[in-house]
């Protein structure tokens, strides 16, 4: 059941990014969150809600943070903040805990075991998000803790610098593996459990989510030099 979970996961969103929700386990390119998986073995219909990039909703300032420009997101507004280090720089990232208590809770446990250490951004699609925690540089899948209820923060979107939990086309799925947007991305609102949102170090999100990319065996959109995650600590 695990591996096809994390199959499915893989393939809905990249369906998403290809510009179309999917919502049966068969559909090969699962643009939602916990997406571990990508391969074109699988490729049933993509059906559901278009993925509309319109991104002008957002802003980076020059600090390398995202803020929305209707309702910009105090740094106080947090109710933790957590430092992802990388081989290509460092990612800041408040954490919603009053809007997902359940998911963040989830998530800092896993940053409090040291789960994310030697990780990768192992599912990389320019203009709409990146993927990691779930696997090593050498592409093996790493176990976490059993899956947490779909918790949706209505009033966090998923926008350029969001973080949010991946899942399979279960949607209460999600274990450790996450994604961040970069793009605007209303069709994984209400899906997907959004929890956060990068603070600084934005810039880094980009150039992660610019790297080349290749297949390695069942899966896609994989960088071709591994993007290390070295630490996941608390600030």
């Amino acid at each position: 059941m695990r591996t096809l979970q994390h199959w499915s996961i893989y393939l809905f969103l990249a369906a998403l990014a290809a510009g179309g929700a999917c919502t049966d386990a068969g559909d090969a390119r699962d643009a939602g969150a916990d997406t571990t998986t990508g391969t074109n073995a699988e490729t049933d219909s993509e059906t559901g809600a278009s993925s509309d990039l319109d991104a002008s909703t957002s802003s980076v300032s020059d600090t390398g943070s995202v803020s929305d420009t209707g309702s910009e997101t105090r740094e106080d507004a947090f109710t933790a903040q957590i430092k992802i280090e990388t081989t290509l720089g460092d990612i800041t990232v408040g954490l919603s805990g009053n809007e997902a208590p359940v998911t963040v809770e989830n998530f800092l446990t896993y940053v409090d075991e040291g789960f994310f250490t030697d990780m990768i951004f192992h599912r990389v699609i320019p203009d709409f998000m990146i993927q990691g925690g779930g696997f090593d540089a050498a592409m093996s899948e790493k176990e976490g803790h059993p899956p947490i209820p779909l918790e949706i923060a209505d009033e966090i979107k998923h926008e350029p610098g969001v973080i949010s939990m991946a899942r399979t086309f279960i949607k209460d799925s999600a274990t450790s593996q996450f994604f961040i947007c970069v793009e605007t991305l209303p069709s994984l609102d209400g899906e997907y459990a959004a929890f956060g949102r990068v603070i600084d170090g934005y810039e880094v999100v980009q150039a992660i989510s610019s790297v080349e990319t290749h297949t390695v065996g069942a899966y896609e959109d994989v960088p071709v030099e591994p993007v290390v995650i070295t630490s996941v600590s608390r600030l």
